[in-house]
């Protein structure tokens, strides 16, 4: 059994497991002590598995609303505890954005780590009849597919649990995206992710959200490079290109690949991109006319002609 202390991961794998990038790593090592990764021979950073795991929890922290400065130094069980503090503490949000419905939330929680797929999707579609769009998508899909995506990187599910529970959860939403099409008059929006991102549930939830607003949806699918989206756009005539980036963190050759679908189409198509992977990037996208609306509310205002 390889022992946790032993340096042997490389920051290019670190940046994949934890979903920070090169830079960002780096940086928690110089400013704030967050890790002490070991070198090698030729200088090289290597980082240990107990690196990597105290790496993801930092991540987890920062991404509940935790600053790097305050948490560096915590060890494991005290970030874990800070994390799960976190969890079950009810977000306050401001604006009209939806809270999470910590009740469902935990219901269909259940069912994941039984790995009760059936009961899941049962669950998922009656509780789409009992709640209006905006409350599905942000008050349980969201906050589940987190939790399930956290419990996971922190090694609390099992990789095939996951992965069946993916599964259902994408049959649920193209089944609520496929009930909900408008006419076929209504302009179309084409849903995917740019090339190196294959977390595609959040194209997935645009999509969701587009046909509840009375567009035509069209799911892309994950990983696609620039000139087959915007062949695909040009040839159905798509209104809008809404791309989704969540991990890992766009890198210059991803935000390229972005730029590039906006250099391809006119600009009567709207491209759209969401996500913690594109929120580093917020100049690069206004200077281009690429919308990046900052939550789910956002986008439902682009849908319906406002910028947000």
């Amino acid at each position: 059994m390889t022992d946790a202390t032993e340096a042997r991961h490389p920051i290019r794998v670190v940046a994949q497991r934890t979903g920070l990038s090169a830079p960002v790593l780096r940086a928690w090592e110089r400013r704030y002590g967050a890790v002490e990764p070991s070198r090698s021979d030729g200088g090289q950073r290597l980082y240990s598995d107990a690196d990597v795991r105290r790496l993801q929890l930092l991540a987890t922290a920062v991404d509940g609303g935790r600053t790097i400065g305050l948490i560096a130094r915590l060890d494991a069980d005290e970030l874990q505890d800070l994390i799960d503090e976190d969890r079950e503490t009810p977000v306050q949000l401001q604006g009209d954005a939806i809270a999470p419905d910590v009740d469902r939330v935990k219901a269909a929680l259940e069912l994941v780590q039984g790995m009760r797929t059936e009961e899941l999707e049962q669950f998922l579609m009656r509780t789409a009849v009992e709640l209006r769009p905006h409350e599905l998508v942000e008050g349980l899909m969201v906050p589940l597919l987190q939790e399930i995506g956290r419990a996971w990187q922190s090694g609390h599910m099992r990789p095939s649990t996951e992965h069946i529970a993916s599964v259902a959860i994408r049959r649920f939403l193209e089944w609520v995206s496929t009930t909900n099409q408008p006419d076929p008059d209504a302009p179309l929006a084409l849903t995917g992710t740019p090339a190196g991102q294959r977390h595609e549930f959040g194209a997935l939830l645009a999509g969701v959200i587009a046909a509840y607003e009375g567009w035509r949806v069209r799911f892309l699918g994950p990983d696609l490079p620039a000139d087959d989206i915007a062949r695909a756009a040009n040839k159905l005539n798509a209104r809008m290109v809404a791309l989704s980036a969540v991990h890992p963190r766009l890198d210059s050759r991803g935000v390229q690949e972005v730029l590039e679908i906006r250099s391809l189409l006119p600009r009567s198509v709207e491209v759209v991109i969401g996500g913690a992977g594109a929120a580093p990037h917020d100049d690069e996208w206004n200077k281009a006319g690429i919308l990046h609306p900052g939550s789910l509310s956002d986008f439902r205002e682009v849908l319906n002609g406002r910028d947000a």
